[in-house]
């Protein structure tokens, strides 16, 4: 945690408070940082899972300095990428999103996503011409509510419900993350990930679609929020493939992750999924000349054979009545969804414990706040979060005062920040 000081203070203490019927421990104050500079603290606090309100003080010898500041709702949980085809990333062309349970309302709020939605300024460029991370929304968690996006890009979908649903298991908040990409596969996103050309009517390889959403969540979020595993529902629309060439190229998605992230032990949940219209059969191997069930095999044996592989819903059991096609699940078929991801979860499969197995790769410290200069003038024509624009050297902030030079152009990207804007010069928004 970081923040500013406005008075002097030798050190910077901090608590957590338990709310009311919510997870966690309460841990007392305790100095997370001593004698602090330039008018920025830094420092961090260790707690068990759970949602709770922050409090930090300044303080002098044995007084307290000014008055006490707090943040509610600091939520330490369990952290999820979604990735798989459009049962995975929903879509109302399917079946509408399945509201929560109107019974158990008061776990809404602790079910939590990255708001990107097409109403979202960037939405538009990131899916159809850039797919940069710099035109996803910063790690801003809010409630994943009825008509909220998951970015990098999913309606809300059964995941909502299902959340709720771990929400009352673990008693801990939820975040999810959605790179699933409708009419997608494991073919697909292996020759995405490993830059191999391919040709499809909407998947765009040039953008790196649909691998390019799950490496901007490894990149920008991740490392931020941490993350407990992927989980994942491809196999429908790979049913035509061999079931061997199936498993080898998952097994080469997983490794990417690992070195994307950086994470060796990125856990992966893989669903028994190849249903459609009836159960899925084919060659697992190339020379096989009986059909068997191959691509549900292939998924067994990834859980079977890979570390940090773990069995994730079975699909499979959803069927007819569960379908509103052949393939996509109605609202019946979100419920058992839902119901099947919370059971992976959180109970044994085949005598192995996702949550005591498995090793979530903690958030990253940040780097130490350092006080950047109360004023600041461009010194060339170039990006706003670029350090050379400017003559600090530093990309101004919400307690910079910023001048834009006469026949100097600045471009911003995103979202960044000033105290106060002097624009002498030129300030160009990029958007669609």
């Amino acid at each position: 945690m970081s923040g500013k000081i406005a008075q002097s203070v030798d050190r910077v203490q901090a608590r957590l408070l338990k709310r009311t019927g919510e997870g966690g421990t309460a841990v007392d104050w305790q100095t997370i940082q001593t004698n602090p500079e330039n008018g920025v603290f830094y420092g961090f606090i260790q707690a068990t899972g759970g949602r709770y309100d922050l409090e930090i003080r300044g303080m002098k010898g044995q007084n307290q300095v000014g008055s006490v500041a707090r943040v509610e709702k600091v939520g330490i949980g369990e952290v999820f990428l979604i990735v798989g085809h459009s049962n995975a990333q929903g879509g109302d062309g399917y079946s509408p999103s399945i509201p929560y349970e109107e019974s158990n309302t008061v776990y809404q709020d602790q079910v939590n996503s990255i708001d990107f939605r097409e109403s979202s300024p960037t939405y538009i460029p990131y899916w159809y011409e850039t797919a940069s991370p710099d035109d996803l929304p910063a790690l801003v968690p809010s409630q994943l509510c009825l008509e909220c996006g998951m970015a990098p890009g999913a309606p809300r979908w059964f995941w909502g419900r299902m959340g709720e649903a771990l929400v009352q298991k673990l008693n801990v908040p939820v975040l999810f993350y959605n790179a699933a990409f409708g009419g997608t596969n494991i073919e697909m996103t292996y020759k995405a990930a490993y830059d191999i050309p391919f040709d499809h009517g909407f998947v765009r390889y040039s953008l790196r679609h649909p691998y390019v959403n799950i490496r901007n969540v490894l990149k920008k979020y991740a490392p931020q929020s941490g993350i407990r595993g992927i989980l994942s529902g491809h196999g429908s629309n790979d049913r035509l493939n061999v079931g061997k060439d199936f498993e080898d190229q998952y097994i080469k998605v997983i490794e990417k992750t690992r070195q994307e992230l950086g994470y060796q032990s990125l856990a992966w949940l893989v669903a028994q999924d190849c249903w459609s219209a009836g159960r899925c059969y084919g060659k697992y191997e190339q020379s096989d000349a009986n059909n068997t069930e191959h691509i549900t095999k292939a998924q067994l044996n990834l859980v079977a054979k890979v570390s940090d592989v773990f069995a994730g819903a079975d699909l499979n059991t959803i069927e007819s009545d569960g379908r509103m096609d052949i393939i996509h699940f109605n609202q019946t078929g979100q419920k058992k969804a839902a119901a099947a991801w919370v059971k992976a979860i959180t109970e044994p499969q085949n005598n192995i414990s996702f949550l005591s197995k498995s090793q979530p790769m903690i958030a990253k410290t940040p780097a130490p706040v350092t006080a950047n200069p109360t004023a600041v003038t461009s010194v060339k024509t170039g990006a706003w979060s670029d350090p050379s624009t400017w003559n600090c050297n530093c990309v101004p902030n919400y307690s910079t005062e910023v001048t834009i030079q006469a026949a100097h152009e600045v471009t911003i990207k995103g979202v960044f920040f000033a105290k106060k804007l002097v624009n002498r010069g030129k300030l160009t928004y990029q958007t669609n």
